[in-house]
């Protein structure tokens, strides 16, 4: 096992990744039958597509400059004395700690989600419900400015005086959960939905209907949702997923999507599909069905 870790980043992340792809694909065959799970597979191919793309521009150029820039935060946080003081940390332990840090990154995160959701954001946050088959890569499917404002948890939680390494194991449990969040399995949780969110509540949070997608905005516990009056958990759903929005062409047209709304521009057109008869596979796996 130490082998693995040994290995560069750029080769055992894509095998993480690729390991990732093969279990939560042979759990939507246990949910939903071999079968079915293929033919959702292949309608969703073009949509997990531009989730990959997202991802790789994501882990090759966005994400070291987040790091950079929380971490530049951090520190002025720090030298400033812009924090809580947390003196009840070292009697705690550790596991109290990092549960208490989910806890509270979790409410924070519901109501930045809840911000993506205003208007001047979404244009940003509608690129991850753009995904009109959602899988566990949509988690992934996340614009810059998007990225930039998820970031911002980290900085309110240091500012409430959580330690580092509290923080990132809240960021670890949370963006896990995340996949399971976004799988492509008609989970609830019976029961225990009164305490925690499922993939069946995500999902309606993906709905193409905004009444429905403006609810489960938590990601781990949906006691925020119950408590606030967004909570919508009547089983699986099945409604369309995705957004209304043009969302233009292409991982190009969903990247400059917010700043044409935002600076009032037209949508981008998109290019005329070659013939049927001529369509080959490579074309749809290429195309981004918004």
């Amino acid at each position: 096992m130490n082998g693995f870790y040994d290995l560069p980043d750029y080769v055992r992340t894509p095998l993480l990744l690729a390991a990732a792809a093969i279990w939560f694909f042979l759990l939507a065959m246990v949910v939903k039958g071999p079968r079915k799970a293929l033919e959702d597979g292949i309608a969703a191919r073009g949509e997990l597509f531009a989730n990959l793309v997202m991802w790789a521009l994501d882990a090759v150029i966005l994400s070291p400059l987040l790091v950079i820039g929380v971490n530049l935060g951090l520190d002025g946080l720090a030298a400033n004395g812009v924090s809580l003081p947390s003196p009840v940390w070292p009697h705690l332990g550790p596991i109290p700690t990092i549960l208490l840090c989910i806890v509270a990154g979790d409410f924070v995160g519901y109501w930045r989600h809840r911000l993506e959701h205003a208007p001047w954001f979404w244009p940003a946050h509608a690129v991850h419900h753009s995904d009109r088959h959602m899988t566990w890569m949509t988690l992934e499917r996340m614009h810059p400015v998007d990225r930039l404002i998820t970031s911002t948890d980290v900085l309110i939680l240091a500012m409430l005086g959580f330690p580092v390494w509290a923080i990132g194991a809240n960021v670890l449990v949370r963006h896990y959960y995340g996949y399971l969040l976004h799988a492509d399995v008609p989970w609830t949780l019976g029961r225990f939905e009164m305490v925690f969110n499922s993939p069946a509540m995500h999902r309606w949070h993906h709905s193409r209907d905004v009444r429905t997608s403006n609810t489960n905005f938590a990601t781990i516990l949906s006691i925020w949702d119950r408590l606030f009056g967004t909570l919508h958990a009547p089983g699986p759903c099945d409604a369309p997923l995705g957004v209304e929005e043009d969302m233009g062409h292409g991982v190009v047209g969903q990247y400059l999507h917010p700043f044409r709304v935002w600076l009032g521009l037209p949508a981008q057109a998109a290019p005329a599909p070659p013939p049927a008869s001529a369509k080959p596979i490579t074309a749809t796996l290429a195309t981004i069905h918004d």
